[in-house]
């Protein structure tokens, strides 16, 4: 009786320090309250951004001044909404559900040290201020990840689409825009058109946020007697100029099949104070696509093909200019192209075709 005794109280030991050793060693899924925040971001005051990705692709973002760069493509300026859109999703993070804490269970999910999706890295000087990796999805704008501070992984509310590792999708595609108020003139190679003082231009600025905005009045000195220009082509094409959008960051270097030897499109534009600046466009055959160089930065930019198309086209002087004789009908020039231009010099009678005003 006393040997079962004993035999019992020692399997109550072993099965107590079994127990024991299996709260040690379990799962723990409910440590962390849902809704808390994933990542001790530091107020956000990082300096310096990495992304990596599954087949070894990296790219880093680092800030400067008020906006953030690409070193990798000679400190060219990012997207910085982007940037600062992806720094408030890290922030806002929270934990969601935990579906797993074991290394084999990191591997799965895709958020193991050396197998991820994405690797996010937050840092400020020296100092790392989030270490997150991504992983598989499981469900819409959701993903697995993993802190590399924590074993668990955990659902949350993301898209690897967040945290694209190719540097182009970083790049400030508006670096060249400029405000429309600024163009005091366009310079074409047969004709050169400035806004006219007073009106549309700076009626323009004046608008309210759900109004239209006002198109602006251009003039030219370069018109023969019977020429007038068309205002809505005039104030379409410094609409392109001004809000231009880059397709791509080409590099620094000159390449013959970029086309600069012979543009297709040579732009001067003049700032009010005077400074200049001229766009070359080339046409690039074998991408079907055109390349921007501006004389105000280093790079060559690539242009999408219907971009590049589009301005040629609005450039054209037979696009800006109206040719008005004494033969064209009143039906053939329309009242609101004789209106936008009162100060032009345009005689009415002659578009209405009055053949005794208009007879020599």
């Amino acid at each position: 009786m006393q040997k079962t005794i004993g035999m019992l109280a020692v399997l109550l030991v072993a099965q107590v320090m079994l127990t024991i050793g299996m709260s040690f060693t379990e799962p723990n899924l409910t440590a962390v309250q849902p809704d808390t925040p994933l990542l001790e971001t530091g107020g956000l005051a990082a300096d310096r951004l990495t992304i990596e990705g599954s087949d070894n692709q990296q790219l880093s973002l680092v800030r400067e001044g008020e906006g953030w760069v690409l070193p990798d493509k000679g400190n060219f300026p990012a997207d910085k909404v982007k940037v600062e859109h992806l720094l408030d999703r890290l922030s806002g993070l929270k934990y969601g559900l935990a579906v797993a804490t074991s290394k084999g269970a990191q591997k799965r999910f895709k958020v193991s040290d050396d197998a991820f999706e994405r690797h996010v890295r937050l840092a400020r000087g020296d100092k790392t201020l989030v270490d997150l990796y991504l992983g598989t999805s499981p469900g819409m704008r959701q993903v697995h990840a993993r802190t590399s501070e924590d074993d668990a992984v955990y659902t949350v509310e993301f898209g690897i689409y967040d945290v694209p590792v190719n540097s182009g999708d970083w790049e400030d595609k508006s670096v060249l825009q400029i405000p429309r108020d600024e163009i005091e003139k366009i310079i074409l190679s047969d004709i050169t058109l400035s806004p006219v003082p007073g009106n549309g231009s700076d009626l323009a600025l004046k608008q309210g946020e759900n109004q239209q905005p006002v198109q602006s009045t251009w003039s030219s000195d370069v018109l023969a007697e019977h020429e007038m220009l068309n205002q809505a082509n005039a104030d379409a094409l410094a609409g392109k100029l001004s809000g231009l959008r880059i397709g791509a960051v080409l590099g620094t270097d000159e390449k013959p099949e970029y086309g600069m030897d012979a543009p297709e499109l040579v732009i001067g534009l003049q700032y009010k104070g005077g400074a200049e600046l001229e766009y070359r466009l080339g046409k690039r055959d074998k991408e079907n696509d055109y390349v921007l160089k501006a004389s105000t930065r280093p790079e060559y930019f690539s242009l999408p093909g219907y971009t590049g198309d589009a301005l040629i086209k609005s450039a054209k002087r037979e696009q800006l200019v109206a040719v008005v004789s004494g033969s064209v009908a009143e039906s053939e020039v329309s009242p609101e192209l004789i209106d936008a231009l009162p100060d032009s010099g345009f005689d009415e009678s002659v578009a209405n075709g009055d053949k005794e005003e208009a007879a020599p």
